[in-house]
């Protein structure tokens, strides 16, 4: 591995606590349906992708998500059950990524959407005062659902190298999913495949050779 100057961080599963679990059990109670990825109607699939590429509005997804069900549930109750996966914060993530900034180029690649960043940010605001998340703790940040590109496809990696200027060989990529390390991997990315128990700052220090 060549020296490492960039750092590029997953979102959920890797910085953020999410549980996948919570939304689906949510959003079953709320719609009266059973809700997984391999149950979902294909024109729901791609409606939840293109949402996600922010090809389509908030408001355009909940419409889809309660014309599913015969309870015909309110807007905040979809988007309460949309959210549930969001579990918060460990602090000490916030200390890690100042102290990684100081010696490294640091940036946010995500799959996200409009409604879990606006949860996010309140988030952020409401329980640890911070205003200025994006800003702050990296160089730059990438969302799938204003980038309109999306992991594991090929174009985000493509993207992400040309826009802010990497050296893959100089840059890893932490995330928690295999789909999504192994399309970097192609990118020419190194990458750390995350299991979301371990404690990223150990990780960090071991991959960097650090005392963090």
């Amino acid at each position: 591995m060549s020296e490492i100057k960039n750092i590029i961080f997953d979102f959920g599963g890797v910085l953020l606590d999410i549980d996948y679990i919570l939304t689906y059990k949510r959003m079953e109670e709320v719609l009266g349906l059973p809700i997984h990825t391999e149950t979902l109607p294909e024109a729901t699939k791609e409606m939840l992708r293109d949402y996600e590429k922010g090809l389509t509005t908030s408001d355009a997804m909940i419409s889809h998500l309660r014309d599913l069900s015969s309870n015909r549930p309110s807007t905040k109750d979809i988007v309460t059950a949309w959210n549930a996966m969001l579990m918060g914060w460990n602090p000490e993530k916030f200390a890690l990524l100042e102290k990684l900034r100081k010696l490294y180029r640091v940036y946010l690649l995500s799959n996200t959407n409009e409604l879990h960043l606006e949860w996010v940010h309140e988030d952020l605001k409401k329980h640890h005062g911070i205003a200025d998340f994006e800003t702050r703790f990296f160089d730059k940040v990438y969302y799938s659902h204003e980038i309109h590109l999306r992991k594991p496809d090929a174009e985000i990696y493509n993207f992400v190298t040309q826009d802010a200027r990497l050296e893959p060989l100089e840059t890893i990529f932490i995330d928690d999913l295999k789909p999504n390390i192994e399309a970097a991997r192609l990118a020419g990315w190194n990458t750390y495949h995350h299991n979301p128990k371990d404690d990223i700052a150990g990780v960090m220090a071991s991959i960097l050779g650090l005392k963090l």
